[in-house]
């Protein structure tokens, strides 16, 4: 998610950031990326939102294109149709799945981020 980018661990001054508050622009939940979903996340998103984790991976996830996520059991949440490719639970600007979003999600920016991260997530810039 988040543009046509490419994760990127930070590095020289941008690793300097030790806290990060959200602007809530949704833009990290747009464009390029997958977001991977472990099994114990899957369970939790599933009871967050009162389905079986069967019809949660059906409906919402699919299998990754990476042979060592497939190895790991991991399952990759889907888009939205159309040309933003925004996460299946963007509503707006905010994470329908907020309290029990995946770990990649509750980890950005502070332990990982693209190479222009800086353009596109307001949080960052300010």
């Amino acid at each position: 998610m988040g543009g046509n980018r490419t994760m990127q661990m930070p590095t020289g001054e941008e690793l300097q950031i030790t806290e990060f508050i959200c602007a809530r622009c949704g833009n990290c939940c747009r464009g390029e990326g997958f977001v991977r979903v472990f099994p114990n996340e899957a369970q939790r998103i599933a009871e967050f939102l009162g389905i079986p984790v069967e019809q949660f991976l059906r409906e919402y996830t699919r299998v990754p294109d990476l042979a060592e996520d497939v190895a790991a059991g991991v399952r990759w949440l889907i888009d939205k149709p159309g040309p933003l490719r925004e996460c299946i639970f963007l509503d707006g600007n905010a994470c329908r799945i907020h309290p029990v979003k995946p770990q990649r999600c509750r980890d950005f920016p502070l332990k990982w981020r693209t190479p222009d991260a800086f353009t596109y997530c307001e949080g960052l810039r300010s």
